[in-house]
Parts: C-alpha cells; sequence; structure tokens
C-alpha cells in the first residue's frame, strides 16, 4: 500500500522512468540468461538441416551419425558462432562444398573447443585439427590442400567415435541424408 502511495505522488515523468527501467531490467535479465546458456541454439544452427551421414571409423566398423547440414555460405558460416556449449558438445555439423575448397575457418565466437575432420570429395579423411574456444587461428586440410567436407563437433567427439587420419576414418559420402 505504501508503495502505491509514493507512485501516485509521483510526475508522470518520473512514472514513464520507472516503467522504463523495469523493462530494461527484464529485458536485460532475459537477454543475459538466453546469450549465456549452455543450451542457446542461434536461428542460423536451428535452420540448418538435420541429417545422417555414415563413417566407416579406424575400426572398420560403420557408425551413423546425426549431423546439421551446412550447405549454404551463411550457415557455412555461422557454424557454431554463438551457440551454447552443451549444444556443441552434444551436435555435429557436417560442412557441405559443391566442389574443392580451400577455405580457411575460424572459431571465433565460438564457446567451446572444436574438432574439424577435414574430408576430400571421395570421402578421404585429409587432417583433423582440433580448435581453441574463440580462436581468430584459420584451420584448413592444410596449405592448398584442398577438401570437399568437415565434420566439425565439440572436442573429443571424433575420438569418441573413433575417427582419425591415423586409423584410416572415411566418410561414405553418398549416404548424406537430410
Amino acid at each position: 500500500m505504501d508503495v502505491i502511495k509514493r507512485l501516485t505522488g509521483l510526475s508522470m515523468r518520473n512514472k514513464v522512468i520507472i516503467v522504463l527501467a523495469i523493462i530494461l531490467i527484464v529485458t536485460a535479465g532475459y537477454y543475459t540468461m538466453s546469450v549465456r546458456s549452455d543450451s542457446r541454439v542461434t536461428r542460423a544452427f536451428g535452420n540448418m538441416p538435420v541429417g545422417t551421414v555414415e563413417i566407416a571409423n579406424d575400426l572398420g566398423e560403420v557408425v551413423t551419425l546425426s549431423v546439421h547440414i551446412a550447405e549454404t555460405n551463411d550457415a557455412r558460416q555461422s557454424g557454431f558462432r554463438g551457440v551454447g556449449t552443451q549444444v556443441v558438445s552434444d551436435s555435429a555439423i557436417l560442412y557441405r562444398y559443391l566442389r574443392n575448397t580451400t577455405v580457411s575457418h575460424n572459431t571465433e565466437r565460438v564457446r567451446a573447443p572444436l574438432d574439424m575432420a577435414f574430408f576430400d570429395e571421395n570421402g578421404e579423411i585429409l587432417n583433423v585439427v582440433r580448435t581453441e574456444t574463440d580462436s581468430s587461428t584459420r584451420h584448413s586440410a592444410g596449405a592448398r590442400v584442398q577438401y570437399r567436407y568437415i565434420l566439425a563437433s565439440g572436442a573429443g567427439y571424433l575420438e569418441r567415435n573413433n575417427i582419425s587420419v591415423e586409423g584410416g576414418a572415411r566418410l561414405l559420402v553418398d549416404t548424406i541424408k537430410k
């Protein structure tokens, strides 16, 4: 009751300022929670088609992986940028190019370290790199090495699925499905 009496005695200008301050506080709280959330999904990540791909791993087993498929420039540039750490840990993105490329990728605004496996047009694994969180370092298959696909995922994902260059893992490109 005391608060109501105090509010009725305020000028219209002061009431507007109080309402705007409350709106600002609520909005800032929401923004902070959604931006920092471990389960945050960006619009670009959420709009990537989800599909599967099969990989013959180092043990000779064929493993089916669920992947988000980045096949547009916007999707490939966005990737895991701004996505929550738990989502990065639990997900994989298959970057798919229409022709061979030597484009390098950085992990600016990516909140967790990534494993990136580069494959040629036949699915042969060329290189695997582990990135750092929010790094401007450019990563590629190697100096002037052309690739067609990248499998990017949270650090440790490739190891858990027995995928390495040394073991001869292979992306079965004919099995990519949306």
